[in-house]
């Protein structure tokens, strides 16, 4: 009892008195004890225990001593040395937090003020806290002291002595209370927590007292920032924990911490106390006005914040009106949070939160259009620039982010800037995956380090994780020593279209870009038709009346009003060659009906690309997840949104078509854009290859893909030019007979355009001289035509059996016979169609061993 004050035995025989007449005794004295507790640790822990918010016992919930209480849930699920680390908190919290993400994420709208926490909440992994902040913190006391035996105490820490600044004299006069670290979006304080780790033990080899050290820490050398007022509270109490385990009566007298909400000021009032002056105040009050939707994104206008300090003082100690000192906590913490915004710290680490443009709310739109043109297009990419402005001149910033600003042009000159004016120390490519919580291939990360340095003389480190795919696996090949690319000289990035950050490049596919024109030289490259609304406009062909359709394109049937439907490419999965062809448009009058819809919608009338429809040309599914699919498009079709395409003159669309299909335009690829997404000014970015005397064998390689992969494409019912079903090619007695031919000679096909794409490889490796970076060799599951499988091949042609039942199809005639046509009985002599249209389908057993009729 003696540690709790206020309670002693009257109270507590007092509060057993009160128990007994309680349904459930032991759950009152529980509740109460609770709250003592929580009252003893106020003193010590003000920013979670406020006694000025005495309203805890009001949010308490009921049976708390229940079997399937929180808190029995608590200690009976998390194992006892999990509690022993403080960051469990952060995770509790963002797990607390999690349902509500996924309502606002799933929601897909604009997300309010409220919502912003929960939305951009994500833990980071602990090794990539410890790889950032070792890299950040640790890198500049090493750079300030060369001598230090930090590095002992940083596994994660890259080596990079070509960057050392020990000559530095504003470093090398460096001491531990200089080194101040913030994090701008500190969450449960994850960062925080690693960080005092670090300058504990620096300060410890500096002679300080261990008792001493975490007092100062918290004092000089920590400090946060949050939107959200509950992950900053335990951030707070984090920082608190990790100092009381090494100095056990700091909470007797806690220091001050600098860590804190940034609080909106849209309700607050400044009191008509003669000891404000309003006009000292007002520009701060003004700034902050939408702190709950901007957060550390803002920054104060001048002010003096010890004339400010000074007021506030005067009317702490007023006895004019008692009742203005109410208004002196908020506008301490006004005064706080503008304080800790207009400083430059040594090191900047967050891992900022991710949202897209798409997703801001009408308040953060405004703010980031106006002040972040750079990076306005993601959250992370604006806390980029922000981290970057509170670093001082030679100091660090440490980040994890979207690796997305590495490549797409809408953080072109994001990039330029920061490759012009800093140098990346280092950077580890995670890829997809970094978070054990994060599945898929949406979210893919970089974590890197900046130093506030020009790049002149300076080199950085990279370290490619993406082809692993877990977490763990990420960790365990960071330690492995490969994928490791140093001394990467970044002034190389300019030689690359849009700067994209391609470490991983070779010499020679730098000289590449730098010494080719590029593809939009000699073709244009565009993106395809926007319906705003695929489920009005666009149909799988099947579905549609063949009278109304318009496979084939003729100028004649443009405007017919009864073929208004035509042939459209869509993207599709990874196919090369030919293929994917699938839907139809209605693009009656030219599409009328889809321009009056793009207007209603507030979309341009115009269709994008539309003076290349109906053109031959070369097209690619812009959405993978593995590669490049690039086809022919032929010249009957229009082509969407997910289908960019590319035109040219006839006499370079086969020579393009076999260089785009190619593992070095491939390569190439990868270096312009490293996502999932394959737009076509990305496309137009690749060097164009040199048209030389062996351009006509380069030309024949691809159209003998080409008729490879029509041929494999036109076997099944998918394709419009469907012609028979491959088992009833053969007049063979058995179905076992048929399926050995269809698989020997679907073997053939696919090893004939296996040696094509080989030799397409050698041919472009040898045109731009790769071949000690690239190999021609093309595995089996890069040959994008199928080859026999059972199953999937006697499903297909019960599919055709049930057609040709139902008179669709013919055994005497090819391709598609009735279709809403009138029905004429004669096309169908050898089989004809059943009567009522409803049968039994036989087993697959008996299917097998069922004679075929003759055809």
């Amino acid at each position: 009892m003696g540690d709790l004050p206020g309670l002693d035995l009257d109270t507590l025989n007092e509060w057993r008195s009160f128990a007994s007449r309680d349904p459930n005794p032991d759950e009152f004295l529980y509740r109460r004890l609770l709250m003592a507790q929580c009252k003893a640790l106020a003193e010590g822990i003000p920013a979670l225990f406020d006694t000025r918010q005495n309203y805890q016992a009001l949010f308490l919930p009921g049976n708390l001593l229940n079997q399937d209480s929180i808190v029995r849930w608590l200690v009976k699920e998390i194992p006892e040395e999990d509690w022993q680390d403080i960051e469990v908190v952060g995770w509790l919290y963002q797990f607390y937090i999690s349902e509500r993400k996924d309502e606002v994420i799933g929601a897909k709208s604009k997300v309010a003020a409220a919502d912003i926490p929960a939305a951009t909440q994500l833990f980071t992994p602990h090794w990539i806290v410890r790889y950032m902040v070792e890299n950040s913190l640790g890198r500049l006391w090493l750079e300030a002291h060369p001598e230090s035996r930090l590095r002992e105490h940083m596994p994660y820490y890259l080596e990079n002595p070509n960057n050392s600044s020990g000559e530095n004299e504003d470093l090398r006069s460096l001491t531990p209370q200089d080194l101040t670290a913030i994090d701008p979006a500190c969450g449960s304080g994850h960062i925080l927590v690693y960080a005092f780790d670090l300058l504990f033990e620096i300060y410890k080899e500096q002679g300080y007292l261990e008792r001493d050290i975490p007092a100062l820490i918290l004092i000089h050398n920590l400090y946060g920032l949050d939107i959200d007022e509950r992950a900053a509270q335990l951030a707070s109490f984090a920082v608190l924990m990790k100092a009381r385990a090494k100095n056990s009566r700091i909470l007797r007298k806690p220091p001050v911490l600098n860590i804190t909400t940034v609080r909106p000021t849209h309700s607050q009032t400044l009191p008509p106390a003669a000891e404000l002056k309003a006009e000292d105040w007002e520009p701060l009050v003004e700034a902050f006005e939408n702190a709950d939707n901007l957060g550390s994104l803002i920054t104060p206008p001048p002010f003096d914040a010890q004339r400010l300090k000074a007021q506030l003082e005067k009317l702490e100690n007023s006895d004019r009106n008692p009742l203005f000192r109410e208004y002196v906590p908020a506008l301490q913490g006004l005064l706080l949070q503008a304080e800790l915004l207009s400083k430059q710290y040594w090191v900047v680490v967050a891992n900022p939160p991710y949202m897209g443009n798409g997703s801001f709310n009408n308040v953060v739109k405004k703010f980031v259009n106006t002040n972040y043109q750079n990076s306005k297009s993601d959250l992370f990419a604006i806390f980029m620039e922000l981290c970057i402005k509170m670093v001082a001149n030679t100091g660090f910033m440490a980040t994890i982010n979207q690796q997305s600003w590495m490549f797409l042009s809408s953080y072109e000159n994001l990039r330029k800037e920061l490759l012009t004016k800093y140098t990346i120390e280092s950077m580890v490519h995670l890829g997809a995956r970094a978070f054990p919580e994060i599945g898929g291939e949406v979210v893919q990360s970089t974590t890197f380090v900046l130093s506030k340095q020009s790049p002149q003389d300076r080199t950085g480190n990279y370290v490619r994780l993406v082809n692993y795919n877990s977490a763990e696996s990420k960790e365990k090949k960071y330690f492995s020593g490969e994928h490791r690319y140093f001394g990467v000289n970044q002034a190389d990035f300019a030689k690359i279209p849009g700067s994209a950050i391609a470490y991983w490049v070779c010499k020679n596919i730098f000289n590449i870009f730098w010494q080719s024109h590029n593809l939009g030289k000699i073709a244009v490259t565009t993106k395809g038709i926007a319906t705003n609304k695929n489920d009005r406009f666009i149909r799988c062909w099947q579905e549609v009346s063949i009278e109304r359709t318009n496979l084939k394109y003729s100028t004649k049937g443009k405007n017919n009003s009864i073929k208004s439907w035509f042939a459209l490419s869509k993207g599709g999965e990874f196919r090369r060659w030919y293929g994917n062809l699938e839907y139809v448009i209605n693009y009656l009058n030219d599409g009328e009906e889809v321009r009056e819809y793009r207007v209603k919608v507030g979309q341009a009338e115009a269709l994008p690309g539309a003076k290349y429809y109906f053109l031959q040309g070369i097209t690619w599914s812009k959405i993978s997840s593995s590669f490049f699919g690039v086809r022919f498009l032929p010249k009957e079709l229009i082509f969407d949104d997910a289908s960019p395409s590319l035109f040219t003159s006839k006499n370079y669309i086969y020579w393009l078509l076999g260089y785009m299909c190619s593992n070095v335009a491939f390569e190439l690829i990868k270096v312009i854009s490293s996502t999932l997404n394959f737009q076509s000014g990305d496309i137009k970015n690749l060097p164009a290859p040199v048209n030389n005397e062996s351009h006509t064998y380069a030309q024949n390689i691809a159209l003998s893909a080409i008729e490879i992969s029509r041929q494999d494409w036109d076997n099944f019912e998918t394709s419009w030019d469907f012609q028979t079903h491959p088992l009833l090619r053969h007049n063979t007695k058995h179905l076992s007979e048929a399926f050995t031919i269809w698989q020997s000679k679907s073997e053939t096909a696919f090893r004939e355009l296996q040696r094509l794409e080989e030799e397409n490889n050698c041919y472009w490796i040898e045109a731009y001289g790769l071949q000690d970076e690239l190999t021609p060799e093309v595995p089996d599951d890069q040959i994008t035509i199928r080859r026999a499988d059972l199953d999937r091949d006697i499903r297909s042609l019960i599919s055709y059996a049930v057609g040709c039942m139902m008179g669709r199809y013919s055994l005497d005639k090819p391709r598609l016979i009735h279709a809403e046509q009138p029905f004429d009985p004669t096309l169908h002599q050898s089989f004809p169609p059943a009567a009522t249209q409803l049968f039994r389908l036989p087993t697959k057993h008996t299917l097998m061993t069922t004679s075929l009729p003759a055809s």
